[in-house]
């Protein structure tokens, strides 16, 4: 199916507006932990698959992934703050994130983590099973920054 021509968070918040109430409903029937973990379950899964599609689109190099983050930064979504690119390794720093902006102001930073922080890794695993990231904080769940630092394996 063909993608319109939206920047990827536009494309989050449309997914919102139809994930947090049906979470939300779901958590009401089963039990909040039961339904995030589902939710966490699919939404991992789909993050893989994006991992795929990515690297066919960009390349599963270190390269491809940096092409990536401008995806996800397009529109000014994203500050990011290079610190250092190799043959090995890709650094950088988001220092803005308007995905946590967004989720802040619906009063749900934690459902924010759970759609989309959440997707990093499994997407670097769909990706490349060449690469590793490590990041230790996010401005989603209250830090001044996010840590990205790819790696390739080996």
């Amino acid at each position: 199916m063909p993608q319109p021509n939206i920047t990827l968070l536009e494309r989050r918040k449309i997914q919102a507006e139809v994930l947090i109430p049906m979470l939300q409903a779901f958590q009401r029937a089963i039990g909040k932990d039961p339904a995030n973990e589902i939710a966490r379950e699919v939404i991992i899964e789909l993050a893989r698959k994006d991992g795929a599609r990515l690297a066919q689109q960009f390349g599963d190099d270190l390269s491809g992934m940096e092409r990536v983050s401008g995806v996800w930064a397009a529109g000014g979504s994203l500050s990011i703050e290079p610190l250092g690119k190799s043959a090995d390794a890709l650094d950088f720093n988001v220092t803005r994130c308007q995905y946590a902006e967004f989720y802040k102001e619906l009063g749900l930073p934690e459902l924010g983590d759970l759609f989309h922080c959440n997707r990093d890794f499994a997407m670097v695993e769909g990706f490349s099973s060449g690469l590793t990231l490590k990041r230790t904080q996010t401005i989603m769940e209250g830090a001044s920054h996010c840590d990205f630092r790819f790696a390739r394996k080996g």
